[in-house]
């Protein structure tokens, strides 16, 4: 931080450095790049087991009956 007189007034000059209050790391990005790809492994996940019980749900069985029945009453 660097403080000059111009014009009557105090006017402070500081860093890039100072004024992000830290140095360059990759710290942040990394933990965005991890972040993002559990979140989407996680949401792989999800989506996988929702598929594979949905063939136990009898959701297929119940679409048939219903199917045949409107079919047969249609007749």
């Amino acid at each position: 931080m660097e403080k000059k007189q111009e014009d009557g007034e105090t006017v402070t000059h500081v860093s890039k450095v100072e004024a992000r209050a830290g140095s360059r790391t990759t710290v942040t990005r990394s933990i965005l790049i991890v972040s993002l790809i559990l979140v989407v492994a996680l949401l792989f996940l999800v989506v996988a087991g929702g598929y594979f019980k949905a063939d136990q749900t009898g959701a297929d069985k119940v679409n048939a009956d219903n199917s045949s029945q409107a079919i047969n009453s249609a007749r």
